[in-house]
């Protein structure tokens, strides 16, 4: 995704088009999560996804290097909380998500961004500056302690 972004950000449309391709899943996983069901549906969160997906190809022409996962993540987590400032999910999602605010920032960002967002412990390192033991062993406390309230 580093190369594919390198290439974007000098304006390839090439680069451009399988960027948003291969970003905009993960955009869609991550707001999905944040996000739930509003009603009976994931429109909501597909609609933030979108928005999520314009800020990110903004972003990209000012981009040098460095992990864009880490620019992605940064780039959603601040579409979300500036469209969508409250108000819990709906559904399945709810009883999850009303129990994330008891985790650390931390923890929460790693349970978002390993189970709901299917990142790697490697890449959800690479997006936190953590070492993919340190994401490991978070996970597996911020889950023990979400199980133990549920």
């Amino acid at each position: 995704m580093d190369r594919l972004a390198r290439g974007a950000a000098t304006g390839n449309p090439e680069f451009v088009g399988r960027l948003l391709a291969e970003v905009a899943p993960v955009l869609v996983r991550y707001c999905r999560a944040r996000l739930g069901r509003r009603g009976s549906s994931y429109r909501e969160a597909d609609e933030v996804a979108a928005e999520a997906g314009r800020a990110v190809l903004a972003a990209v022409p000012g981009y040098t290097g460095g992990p864009f996962l880490r620019l992605l993540y940064s780039v959603a987590t601040r579409t979300v909380d500036e469209l969508v400032p409250g108000g819990p999910p709906v559904g399945a999602a709810s009883d999850l998500m009303g129990l994330l605010p008891i985790l650390s920032p931390l923890d929460r960002d790693i349970v978002l961004l390993r189970v709901a967002t299917g990142l790697s412990a490697a890449e959800t390192a690479m997006v936190l500056d953590l070492t993919p033991g340190q994401v490991r062993v978070a996970q597996h406390r911020a889950l023990t302690r979400l199980r133990s309230m549920l």
